[in-house]
C-alpha cells in the first residue's frame, strides 16, 4: 500500500511540473504560410498590455507562434497585420482574443495565410468565413 501511495505522488508531482505557475496550460497563436514557394508573410503582433512582438517573416510552409498565460481577470488581446506579395501589397489585420468571464486554458487559434485569403482554426474546428487580403 506504501508504495502505491508515492507511485500517486509521483505521477501527480510529474503533471504537476508540466503546467504553467498560474495551473493553466498557456494558449498559442500560430500563423502559417501556405502562400507558395519563394513567398514570405510577414507577421507584426502586438498586444493590449503593450506586448510588441515584432515584425517576423515567415517562409513558405513554415509557421510562428505566440505563447502566452492569462493572469486571473486580465485578458490578452493580440492584434496582428499580415503581409504578403512582391511589394507586401496585400495585407489584412487578425485579432485574437478569448471573450468569457473565466480565463481559458490551452486555447489554440491557427491562422494559415493562402492566396485566396486567411483561414481560422480555433482548438482544431475549422471557422469561416476566410478573411480575403486587402
Amino acid at each position: 500500500m506504501n508504495h502505491l501511495i508515492i507511485f500517486v505522488l509521483v505521477i501527480a508531482m510529474c503533471l504537476g511540473l508540466n503546467e504553467s505557475k498560474s495551473g493553466c496550460f498557456p494558449n498559442t497563436v500560430e500563423f502559417k504560410n501556405q502562400l507558395g514557394p519563394g513567398s514570405i508573410l510577414k507577421v507584426n503582433c502586438t498586444s493590449n498590455t503593450n506586448e510588441n512582438k515584432g515584425i517576423h517573416d515567415v517562409k513558405f510552409n513554415e509557421k510562428y507562434q505566440i505563447s502566452f498565460n492569462e493572469a486571473g481577470k486580465e485578458r490578452i488581446v493580440w492584434r496582428c497585420h499580415l503581409r504578403q506579395g512582391k511589394k507586401m501589397e496585400h495585407f489584412q489585420e487578425v485579432w485574437s482574443l478569448y471573450v468569457t468571464a473565466r480565463s481559458k486554458c490551452g486555447q489554440m487559434r491557427s491562422y494559415t495565410a493562402k492566396l485566396d485569403g486567411i483561414y481560422l482554426v480555433t482548438n482544431n474546428q475549422p471557422t469561416n468565413p476566410k478573411l480575403p487580403w486587402k
